[in-house]
């Protein structure tokens, strides 16, 4: 999440696998520690707003946003209780003003 904030053109680093460091955030939103979930969060909602200025970023989001907006919705429902709903939501409007024309296809 730093790096993605203090550097974001490090997602145009040709060594750097920005498909797996995607499916990693995904899959850290499903952890049970909550400090993992809100960073995890917080790199989306750092990498959303950023589809359109860094190409690999939003060809990785073209491709498995529908993954990411399933992960979201589904953890959401399973952790709805404490301050974690307020991230999901963080992710959900990312997506809605990031990523609008994929939504309807997902």
């Amino acid at each position: 999440l730093q790096a993605l904030k203090r550097k974001p053109d490090l997602f145009l680093c040709s060594n750097l696998d920005v498909k797996a460091v995607f499916q990693c955030g995904v899959l850290s939103l499903k952890f049970p520690e909550a400090p993992t979930v809100k960073a995890s969060c917080g790199f989306f909602t750092e990498l959303l707003p950023r589809c359109g200025e860094i190409a690999p970023v939003g060809q990785v989001v073209h491709e498995n946003g529908k993954v990411l907006l399933q992960a979201v919705l589904e953890v959401r429902d399973a952790k709805t209780t404490g301050s974690l709903g307020s991230h999901f939501a963080e992710i959900l409007f990312a997506l809605n003003k990031h990523c609008f024309s994929y939504l309807s296809i997902w």
